[in-house]
């Protein structure tokens, strides 16, 4: 299950999947450093870095003390998620760092290297990179390529879901970064594959645009609404200073659905857009605009005079479903975003959305071809990644099963009349409480976490969620160690209040070494309780919050086969709040299939 003791992390990590396959694999690489250091052999050098065949073949040699420093540089997610949060962009902590780089045998004894990456590609043990190699020596180069951009694909087991999204966009005509693969060293420490990604910079402008004279913004957790304008990072320094490109679509949205056209089709390239928004959903890329208000770079061509929308980080593609929403969004759409409901909410741009959806259907998806690539990138990577090949196989499984199921969904549901996106809005993109709850129980410890529960065991539970109260006895408790932490005792309590669909999870983290009779507060990084509804790798899984202040108090514990555990806890919760969530509304898919 999820560890709940980080809150801020938890909810940083917005590509975080609570997929068992994927928590396998974060500890095989992390036990990983330090044991594989077999030497790559040096390849032949390219005269494409970007060659789709050709896995580049990078080592960085810097002092330890230094890597040390960079591995645990990181982003302050209290400080992502605080109150002021609508006042600027995300910050930027990262530093560079001297290093040796050999690319493919070609050595470079004076590179920048800087750690990179929002919350979901974060990583100690793997840190997703930059390197330039013209940071010291501006002459550096290789394949005419000064800098690379290298993703660790932390929450894609199959390590391909990037590669293959960026194919997908390109095929529909939207502006897409280039992207191959990388097997990477650290200090002789193998990390294995890693995404390399197209930099979204000047040259990506002129190639794509003919200019980069226009200013790009890129978005994460950001939204076309009034006071969130600040919330896009600006990333050159062409263009108007003040945000005002964006500042006239938040205007255009606050406008009826009578002049909403006419004004958006002044600021913004919506035929563009709308190939964009399209893909975004085709491939469920969930943790992008559309879907999370995030990962997205905003150009303003100064050609045009309008946005254009480019995309990135679609590392959770191809099958993941959306853990950060208390709703199941439709298939053929996502509309998260302002700008994306207000489009699909207005008749006129949600049938232009859903004509556009079937022509890509027709062109740029195609079945046969996507597998192909599936087939080959498989044999490209074959041998090189760390991640368990079981693990690996399982993922790209799931990656073969949604691109032959998609169209099938997709059309089932264009097929009947459109409804409008009625699902709350996101309130705030600061972390608030959401609920408080009361809660007391008794289980037995078992070091089998598959096994059933006891029949003796059950919880009562008391709890507040966004107004409403809601009160029941659960019978379904596990108590056992912690799958997600190791060295952490978990108890995990599910049930179903009266009048709701779905189970909820309430499940509850400590340290082992505090496991033991007494009271003990929540605290970031030790104790806390996860709320969750739904049913584990099923679509209508969702995370409801996470506890904030409050105590814990065990009464009876023990960690042997068999051992009573009990106690108690109360406190609040807190997470990313909607406008509301009624737990009587959400959907089982155990009573859809009924």
């Amino acid at each position: 299950m999820i560890n709940p003791i980080n809150l801020h992390q938890f909810i940083a990590s917005s590509r975080l999947q609570t997929r068992l396959a994927t928590l396998l694999v974060f500890v095989t690489w992390a036990a990983s450093l330090g044991m594989l250091n077999a030497a790559v052999k040096p390849q032949t050098p390219v005269a494409d870095s970007f060659a789709p065949d050709h896995v580049l073949d990078i080592s960085i040699i810097l002092p330890e003390a230094e890597f040390e420093k960079m591995r645990n540089q990181s982003r302050d997610p209290a400080l992502e998620f605080s109150k002021t949060r609508l006042e600027h962009a995300a910050e930027r902590p990262y530093t560079w760092f001297q290093s040796e780089v050999t690319i493919d045998g070609a050595r470079f004894a004076k590179v920048g290297v800087r750690k990179r990456g929002f919350f979901g590609s974060t990583s100690q043990e793997r840190p997703a990179l930059n390197i330039d190699l013209a940071h010291y020596k501006k002459k550096n180069q290789f394949a005419g390529e000064m800098r690379f951009k290298l993703h660790n694909n932390n929450q894609d087991a199959s390590q391909i879901k990037q590669a293959l999204s960026y194919q997908v966009f390109a095929a529909a005509g939207v502006p897409s970064p280039r992207c191959n693969f990388a097997r990477v060293k650290i200090n002789g420490h193998d990390l294995g594959v890693y995404s390399h990604i197209d930099r979204i910079d000047d040259e990506f402008l002129d190639r794509h645009f003919g200019s980069h004279g226009g200013s790009l913004y890129e978005a994460a957790i950001s939204d076309f609404r009034p006071g969130w304008i600040e919330t896009f990072q600006k990333k050159n320094e062409n263009g108007q200073n003040g945000k005002a490109e964006l500042t006239a679509v938040v205007e255009a949205l606050q406008s009826t659905d009578a002049e909403l056209l006419e004004r958006l089709d002044k600021v913004l390239d919506m035929d563009a857009f709308m190939s964009f928004w399209a893909v975004e959903s085709l491939i469920n890329h969930w943790d992008g605009f559309a879907g999370h208000q995030n990962n997205a770079f905003v150009y303003h061509d100064p050609k045009t005079k309008k946005l254009r929308f480019i995309p990135w980080g679609p590392d959770s593609t191809f099958g993941d479903h959306h853990l950060f929403v208390p709703f199941q969004p439709p298939a053929s759409v996502l509309a998260v975003s302002y700008l994306t409901r207000r489009l699909y909410n207005h008749p006129v741009t949600q049938e232009r959305y859903r004509r556009r959806m079937k022509e890509l259907l027709a062109t740029a998806w195609d079945e046969k071809k996507l597998l192909a690539e599936v087939d080959r990138m498989e044999n490209l990577l074959r041998g090189k990644m760390l991640v368990p090949e079981p693990m690996v196989k399982m993922s790209l499984a799931g990656v073969r099963k949604f691109i032959t199921n998609r169209r099938s969904v997709i059309e089932a549901e264009l097929a009947q009349p459109a409804q409008p996106w009625n699902f709350t809005l996101r309130r705030s993109i600061s972390i608030e409480d959401v609920a408080k709850s009361k809660v007391s129980f008794s289980a037995t410890w078992s070091t089998n976490f598959f096994r059933p529960p006891d029949k003796s065991s059950m919880a009562q539970v008391e709890l507040d969620f966004y107004g409403r109260h809601y009160s029941g006895t659960f019978t379904e408790l596990r108590a056992g160690p912690d799958m997600r932490t190791p060295g952490n005792a978990s108890v995990i309590l599910t049930g179903i209040f009266p009048g709701v669909s779905v189970p909820i999870h309430l499940a509850i983290s400590t340290p082992s070494k505090l496991f033991q009779s007494g009271t003990q507060k929540f605290t970031p990084g030790e104790t806390g309780v996860t709320m969750l509804a739904g049913h584990f790798e099923q679509e209508d899984f969702r995370i409801l919050g996470f506890s904030s202040t409050g105590n814990l108090s065990l009464k009876q514990t023990g960690m042997t086969e068999g051992a009573a555990v009990a106690g108690e806890f109360e406190g609040n919760f807190a997470f990313l709040p909607w406008e509301d969530v009624d737990l009587k509304a959400l959907k089982s898919v155990s009573a859809e299939k009924k």
